[in-house]
């Protein structure tokens, strides 16, 4: 890269060496690019251009400008958009560019401070980071290729999808998960089988990130978990 422009996010940042920064950026040129910046970079969850150059992995960053308005996040959707940054940041390969994760990125940060449903925004989002990264899973048929049966029994499991069980995600959980995608956020509410879905989405997904993430704890989580008031005996 040789004074390459990137438009997209700050994910992180962080004190690097003397007068200078180490920052994780997100672009829709180059996906997810490391580098070092002299100059005050823009508030995270705000459209930033800036300019790239170098050859190694760290890259030198410039002329930093804002080129939209940041997005305010507060409270649980503070957390969540942490939570989001740190999944970015542990999971996207460097510089292989990923257009539509950074588009549902964007998304997700708009629907947060928009303050539509937190859940389904985390599970809409992780959906589509999965399935840009080569994970994508099958909720319409079965790790052998036949069609989800409504009223049957599913267990999941990593790298090869849904299995009938004795027990575990019901069929109709899992074939709600295409109308749960192309909902609009103000009728999810409406839809009785929303909060099955919702439930199983969670349960499963954390079970596939679990598998890229690896045994370090994310720190967002934890963040989370401390800042709710503890409940004395």
């Amino acid at each position: 890269m040789r004074n390459e422009p990137l438009h997209g996010y700050v994910l992180h940042q962080r004190a690097y060496r003397e007068n200078s920064k180490l920052v994780n950026f997100l672009s829709f040129e180059a996906g997810r690019v490391d580098g070092v910046a002299r100059q005050s970079i823009s508030t995270l969850y705000q459209p930033t251009l800036l300019f790239a150059t170098g050859k190694s992995g760290l890259k030198s960053f410039a002329k930093a400008e804002s080129v939209g308005s940041a997005i305010t996040l507060t409270g649980d959707t503070l957390f969540a958009g942490f939570y989001l940054n740190e999944l970015l940041v542990r999971l996207l390969p460097h510089q292989e560019p990923l257009p539509e994760v950074v588009s549902a990125y964007a998304t997700a940060l708009q629907a947060l401070a928009e303050h539509q449903p937190l859940i389904a925004t985390l599970r809409r989002f992780e959906l589509v980071l999965l399935a840009q990264l080569g994970y994508e899973i099958d909720f319409q048929s079965d790790w052998l290729g036949q069609p989800i049966v409504p009223n049957a029994l599913y267990r999941f499991q990593r790298g090869e999808g849904f299995s009938l069980n004795s027990f575990g995600e019901t069929g109709a959980s899992l074939l709600a998960v295409k109308d749960f995608e192309i909902l609009s956020a103000d009728s999810l509410s409406i839809h009785s089988s929303n909060s099955e879905c919702l439930a199983m989405l969670t349960r499963v997904l954390r079970n596939a990130l679990a598998a890229q993430l690896g045994d370090q704890p994310l720190k967002s989580r934890s963040l989370w978990i401390a800042s709710k008031p503890k409940i004395s005996d």
